[in-house]
């Protein structure tokens, strides 16, 4: 009973994995630059200090050429990008996976506002997208808004 029980609960998270993913495999750039905040992440994910960027920065734009259509990798890209400090870029990543409705990149892209990184500070610019995330869900979204509205 136990040994059924451990095999239904696997194929249950296998079940979710390949659904959040669509069916793409795990890519180096999700080992390497996944966020553990991101509930559609493949992998356990890595905290921003952890982030190798010499490594994850050309495994994310490998995976973003291979699956140039996945918005996660566009966001794993820029998380990749702002570890190296390399700010203008991980804006961009960060609003091309916005812009197609990424909750984890809209978030992000409101911090980069609410604190002027890689763009002119601008809180109402935050609102927006923080406001984007929390209707999917987003948590840490959902606390933005509670501590700037």
């Amino acid at each position: 009973m136990v040994r059924k029980l451990s095999v239904l609960c696997a194929f249950a998270v296998l079940f979710s994995i390949t659904s959040w993913s669509n069916g793409l495999p795990v890519t180096d750039c999700d080992r390497l630059a996944a966020s553990p905040t991101d509930p559609y992440r493949k992998t356990i994910g890595v905290l921003p200090e952890q982030i190798d960027a010499n490594r994850a920065i050309p495994a994310c734009e490998a995976a973003v050429r291979q699956y140039p259509n996945d918005v996660q990798l566009s966001f794993q890209l820029g998380r990749a990008f702002f570890k190296a400090q390399n700010i203008q870029a991980a804006v961009d990543q960060l609003r091309k996976a916005a812009e197609q409705g990424y909750a984890a990149a809209q978030y992000n892209l409101g911090v980069m506002y609410e604190y002027g990184r890689g763009v002119s500070q601008d809180y109402g610019e935050a609102l927006i997208w923080y406001r984007k995330a929390a209707e999917q869900g987003d948590e840490m979204a959902k606390d933005k808004l509670g501590q700037l509205a």
